[in-house]
């Protein structure tokens, strides 16, 4: 029984190691790498016992060539080539094996009839079958391949030429090679642009003693990897040789730059000055790097006073007088100047072109994002001209345009804690408007900041606010500003820009409590800059003069017509009855020291020189006796008291209701008992 559990347990650690052998074996993943022999004359050895076979190992005579177990699937891809100038044969195929360790390789040669000398057997015109043998050096494991048929005609390869000189145009290259002690009989190139993956690769150049090949058709002012390859018109193309950096030549500028204007006056001294502004030459139309530009101006009055300058940048300023002007602007290079644009114009005459609204800056991470108001009615705008340099360095200037339809841009290249001035040029063809400028850096995007927020006016239904930008850095990056006007009933909110002041809110209800904010927008969070609160009023000036006005009118008109309507009634239906009582002479007269009789009248008379005759004035001023005499009887009987002095006297149509005490002058006297005394 304990023989038979040891032979159980024994079987079962055999069949347990088999599989797992078997196991590993089978996840065993093989392994592909390039092997390359070369071999000479001075390699091959001769076997004594087989007189038709040389090696490259002596171990290799042991067994004859057709004894041995080829593996072919383990040698793939395998070419060889014979090197004329140096008498040597290289070999190259993938080998496929089961180990990473090294591996050791040789050659056997054998031919169909005997070798005489081994050495020589590498020539062009012999031909023989090859043999690749590798050895694994841990596992001591050897692999065959297949016999390769070698015709060494046919495998003849030319050495690798050498590049000796270069000579470039603005199209083309001619390439100088060399290629050793013999010459070859054709070559072919091949190249490509710089920073490109894509190789094309020419025809065969027929060549003379002299290994000169011309590559054509190529970029002006561009960089070109290149290498050229030979044969000798039998065997195989050489290996490509080293490559060569070359670079055109420049050509000309084809193309004359678009050239805009802008007239306007200096605020400082008041003289008008010309803004001229160009775009950049295309690639293509550059022919190679522009050095420069030329600027021509001069009055077409006064040829005299024709002025040029040179520039690098892409917009001057030059003073002008006020008349018609000609300009022209030039780009050049080191082949030569571009065709000129011509321009005239008269520094009077204006266009429409205004500045750009709204702009502002903002930081996006590693760049400066640029944007503005799109809203452009009053001309049809072409382009937009971006303009931004270091403030530390304002000569520097980097410029990028963009079509109409685009109304933001984002600039790179944007070096930290360095403060930068962008401007925005709108261009309409051969004009264009006044740039709109603003300051950023990575760090607080726009240097500009919202400060004292205050009321400019209310009304019942209106509110206008100001405020005040400070050039200033932000403690946050603002992606932008939004004035908010909050009431009980609604909300308006409108976004606020640099060149904005001051903003209007219509339509509100009177005698309403409204609250003002300025909120700033950032990628986090967004927070109120300033507050204030407005109430509306119940009525506005207009309304009360809309309404009192008219009344004012309505009552002055009433006034006046009572006035007219009064005086008027008196006249005619209610007449007015002179009462003593109401006058100071009637007074007088009525005083008690002069009621000694029962009828006394006051003759008083008054001489006034007319044109042809005289006029007297009599009157008569009544006293009654008793004082419970009625007042009718009175004046019944004024008339008799006065014609009895003078009855040719006119009688007066009525006497006046207030009568003023004249000075008495001499020669009147009382009336007494209706009897004037004697004068």
């Amino acid at each position: 029984m304990k023989m038979n559990s040891s032979r159980c347990v024994c079987v079962s650690t055999l069949l347990c190691f088999f599989c797992f052998s078997c196991a590993l074996k089978g996840n065993m993943k093989q392994i592909s790498s390039v092997q390359e022999l070369t071999v000479t004359g001075a390699d091959m050895m001769h076997c004594e016992k087989q007189q038709n076979v040389c090696v490259t190992s002596d171990t290799d005579c042991l067994r004859s060539p057709a004894d041995l177990h080829s593996a072919p699937e383990n040698f793939l891809n395998t070419t060889c080539h014979f090197l004329f100038q140096e008498s040597s044969l290289t070999c190259r195929w993938t080998q496929i094996r089961d180990s990473r360790s090294e591996i050791s390789s040789s050659f056997i040669f054998s031919q169909a009839e005997d070798v005489d000398d081994c050495p020589s057997i590498l020539n062009v015109l012999s031909s023989f079958s090859l043999i690749i043998k590798t050895k694994d050096l841990l596992s001591q494991k050897e692999m065959f391949s297949d016999p390769y048929p070698l015709l060494m005609q046919n495998i003849v390869q030319a050495p690798r030429p050498t590049i000796t000189s270069v000579n470039v145009s603005e199209t083309s290259v001619s390439v100088s090679c060399s290629s050793g002690k013999y010459s070859v009989s054709e070559c072919r190139i091949r190249y490509k642009l710089l920073n490109t993956e894509a190789w094309t690769e020419t025809a065969g150049f027929s060549v003379s003693t002299k290994c000169v090949c011309v590559l054509g058709d190529l970029q002006f002012f561009s960089v070109y990897d290149l290498s050229i390859s030979c044969f000798y018109g039998f065997g195989r193309w050489s290996d490509w040789s080293y490559t060569t950096r070359v670079k055109t030549a420049e050509k000309r500028p084809s193309a004359s730059p678009a050239l805009s204007y802008y007239v306007f006056s200096d605020v400082n001294s008041g003289h008008q000055q010309l803004l001229l502004l160009w775009k950049a030459l295309e690639v293509r139309e550059a022919g190679g790097l522009v050095q420069g530009y030329e600027v021509s101006y001069m009055p077409i009055r006064q040829p005299s006073l024709k002025k040029t300058i040179n520039t690098t940048d892409l917009m001057v300023f030059v003073p002008v007088l006020s008349e018609e002007y000609e300009v022209s602007v030039c780009a050049f290079n080191s082949a030569g100047r571009s065709p000129y644009s011509q321009l005239t114009l008269h520094t009077s005459h204006t266009h429409g072109v205004c500045a750009l609204r709204s702009l502002w800056v903002y930081s996006d991470g590693s760049s400066l994002r640029v944007r503005w108001d799109g809203e452009f009615t009053a001309v049809n705008l072409s382009e937009f001209a971006i303009q931004w340099s270091e403030a530390s360095n304002p000569e520097h200037t980097h410029w990028r345009r963009v079509n109409r339809s685009t109304f933001n841009s984002t600039i790179t290249d944007i070096r930290w804690q360095q403060v930068y001035s962008i401007s925005v040029f709108p261009v309409c063809e051969r004009v264009c408007g006044p740039p709109s400028s603003i300051s950023a850096d990575l760090q607080h995007g726009a240097l500009l900041d919202l400060q004292l927020l205050s009321v400019v006016s209310v009304s019942s239904s209106s509110v206008c606010v100001q405020w005040l930008w400070q050039q200033m850095n932000s403690s946050v990056n603002v992606l932008q500003y939004r004035l908010e006007l909050s009431g009980p009933q609604d909300t308006h909110t409108v976004s606020v820009f640099p060149d904005q002041k001051q903003h209007w809110f219509l339509n509100l209800q009177p005698n309403t409590q409204y609250s003002v904010y300025i909120r700033a927008e950032t990628t986090a969070v967004n927070f109120t800059r300033a507050s204030l609160d407005i109430h509306t009023l119940l009525l506005d000036y207009d309304d009360v003069l809309r309404f009192a006005v008219p009344l004012l009118l309505l009552i002055l008109i009433c006034g006046i017509f009572s006035v007219f309507t009064r005086s008027i009634c008196r006249q005619y239906l209610f007449p007015v009855i002179s009462n003593p009582r109401c006058s100071l002479i009637g007074r007088w007269l009525l005083s008690p020291h002069l009621q000694a009789e029962a009828e006394v009248c006051v003759l008083m008379e008054s001489v006034f020189l007319m044109e042809q005759q005289m006029e007297k004035s009599v009157l008569q001023l009544l006293q009654e006796p008793d004082e419970d005499l009625s007042s009718s009887e009175s004046c019944a009987d004024e008339g008799t008291a006065l014609w009895r002095g003078n009855p040719d006297t006119h009688t007066p149509s009525s006497l006046p209701e207030y009568v003023h005490l004249p000075v008495m002058p001499d020669h009147t006297h009382y009336v007494h008992n209706g009897q004037i005394p004697a004068v």
